[in-house]
């Protein structure tokens, strides 16, 4: 463990572990952000799977986004102590060593030479998969949980099974805590699970109803923990308030047959010209192609299915890594970033279509051909290890002649798949350009849950806003926001409502990204008449305060209208202008129009 999490410290190097200023922006502040979310709603008895703090006045889905609130439990005290920022840092860091360590000790239970279960690890803990989600997807990345919870499947299903009841227990308890990371992750590893039976029992059709039997009661019990602890999220997810209809992502994302071979960038010890075609693939959504395994260790992994055909457990792994690559690809074989028009088995899972599973992306499920290839390895180095003790040398058998070339050929092409596989660390982190204001008691002038209009406006093309409102402990609610919400069709979007007048939010938007606006149309100028909208916009979204932040591509025009609207700051803290007690006066509009 000591020696995964040396090894995870590269990643974000010099950002160490509980680095509270400086951090990757995008996706990563909308972590952040759901990080401060957990302990405040906790603190605050709020809803956990909803909430108006972000895209006032609808709010926000929780229930529908990435908001892992397990991760956020777990970080609450260095979050409420430090910034969520620290524990942004700090759980990218362990989501390395945690995951690899968990595969580490399932494989334990199947080997006994500690070398192949530490090499196992690895190749899960540090797969491409893992590497890449790093990169945007704490929640993604963060994966000790599934192989626990096939290994507690295995426990509870296996004849001879002592303890089923408690290993039932122990499925529904890590089934639950993983849809509280994510209910992706927890969906495909249940499904990867129930594929797993489907194959143990096709070949062992005649044990079906016995296994069935016996197992039916510690099944029963992990139904029923699952069921309590999830019902009211997955009905919160089908039914809840601002909730948005279908997949996020339309059109899915599936991996490429050339993904398993072919480098990205997120590879370090490749040529330019390996490495711009496998960064071409998904479209070039380089995080996502996370089904790399290399030459080397494909090779290496049929070296050692050959080697441990005997063991049930190394037939069952292959048979499990070349189906969920398969399902990895999709309904139909995309190979060079063109769909060549040949139907596979995916399109019978047809995952879109299915309540709570359609946001699942298939390409996601190359976690799982990295597990079950970390199996093979494994097993088949404690194969090799223990067959050279009991002294299986060259007078044996002819089999046992090619037992030493085995192990040096295994030895060569696991030193190049080590190789292969070296990430291209460390990722680059910069300062969190949090104002002061923020993390000082300048903000607890803003009264508890008030409504705040901050500019840049907050959306997903300006997130800086959004990480300051979590800094600053989710006191105050915002407009706007980056999350993914119902548009006024019910469809996914990680556009916030349009809220009137619109004139305002255009201005607001263009002026914070220096391009088009939002809502779609001509960018106002300013004058009496913007400056009347803004003070209509004001009453009509019960915004308390007006803060003004010096960043984003024009502040100067954004303060000149909050100047001709508000008149002179209540405060000035550095870079943020702040306007206090927001409350309408009639002569506003008129004023403002008469110039």
């Amino acid at each position: 463990m000591l020696v995964y999490a040396l090894m995870a410290l590269a990643a974000n190097w010099p950002t160490l572990p509980g680095n509270a200023d400086d951090m990757r922006q995008g996706d990563m502040t909308q972590m952040t952000w759901y990080l401060a979310w957990t302990p405040h709603q906790i603190l605050h008895g709020n809803n956990p799977f909803y909430t108006t703090a972000l895209n006032y006045p609808s709010g926000i889905n929780l229930a529908q986004n990435t908001s892992a609130p397990l991760l956020g439990l777990l970080a609450a005290p260095l979050t409420l102590s430090v910034n969520p920022i620290a524990s942004l840092n700090l759980l990218l860091w362990l989501a390395f060593p945690l995951s690899a360590s968990s595969m580490y000790f399932a494989l334990r239970r199947f080997v006994t030479w500690q070398p192949a279960a530490f090499l196992g690890g690895a190749l899960y803990g540090f797969s491409p998969h893992v590497v890449g989600q790093s990169f945007n997807h704490l929640n993604l990345a963060f994966v000790p949980l599934p192989p626990l919870i096939l290994l507690a499947a295995y426990e509870l299903l296996r004849p001879g099974a002592a303890r089923r009841r408690q290993w039932g227990m122990a499925l529904g308890l890590l089934v639950t805590a993983q849809f509280f990371i994510s209910p992706e992750i927890a969906a495909t590893t249940v499904i990867a699970g129930v594929l797993g039976c489907v194959i143990v029992a096709c070949a062992h059709g005649s044990e079906v109803a016995a296994t069935v039997r016996r197992s039916a009661p510690a099944v029963g019990i992990a139904t029923a923990i699952i069921a309590v602890f999830l019902a009211y999220p997955a009905w919160f997810m089908l039914s809840g308030p601002h909730r948005y209809n279908g997949p996020a992502y339309r059109g899915g994302l599936r991996a490429d047959l050339l993904g398993t071979v072919t480098p990205t960038t997120m590879q370090r010890f490749h040529s330019n010209e390996a490495v711009a075609r496998g960064s071409s693939l998904l479209n070039g959504n380089i995080p996502e192609n996370g089904s790399y395994l290399s030459w080397p260790l494909v090779a290496l992994a049929v070296l050692m299915a050959a080697i441990g055909w005997r063991h049930a457990l190394v037939r069952l792994s292959a048979a499990m890594a070349v189906l969920l690559t398969i399902v990895s690809l999709g309904p139909t074989l995309v190979a060079d970033n063109e769909d060549r028009g040949i139907y596979l088995p995916g399109a019978l899972l047809n995952l879109d279509k299915l309540p709570l599973l359609d946001n699942v992306l298939v390409t996601r499920f190359s976690l799982y051909v990295a597990m079950f290839v970390a199996v093979i390895v494994a097993v088949g180095f404690d194969d090799i290890c223990s067959r050279l003790r009991a002294g299986q040398t060259a007078q044996r058998s002819r089999r046992s002649l090619k037992l030493p070339a085995c192990a040096a050929l295994a030895a060569a092409l696991t030193a190049l798949s080590i190789i292969a596989l070296i990430p291209r660390w460390p990722f680059t982190t910069s300062p969190s350009n949090v104002p002061v204001y923020f993390s000082s008691s300048a903000v607890e002038r803003i009264p508890e849950g008030s409504v705040v209009l901050i500019s840049p406006y907050p959306s997903v093309a300006e997130v800086l806003p959004q990480l300051w409102q979590a800094v600053a402990g989710i006191r105050f609610r915002i407009i706007g926001g980056y999350g993914l919400v119902a548009d006024s069709e019910g469809n996914p979007s990680n556009f916030p409502d349009i809220l009137e007048p619109r004139s305002v939010q255009t201005f607001l938007w263009a002026k914070a990204t220096g391009g088009d606006g939002y809502p779609v149309g001509p960018v106002p100028t300013m004058g009496p008449q913007l400056v009347c909208d803004f003070q209509t916009f004001l009453v009509a979204n019960d915004v308390d305060v007006v803060l003004g932040v010096e960043m984003g591509a024009n502040p100067h025009d954004i303060d000149e209208l909050f100047t001709a609207a508000l008149g002179a700051p209540s405060e000035t803290v550095e870079e943020v202008k702040a306007w206090y007690g927001i409350s309408p006066q009639p002569s506003w509009c008129a004023a403002a129009l008469a110039g």
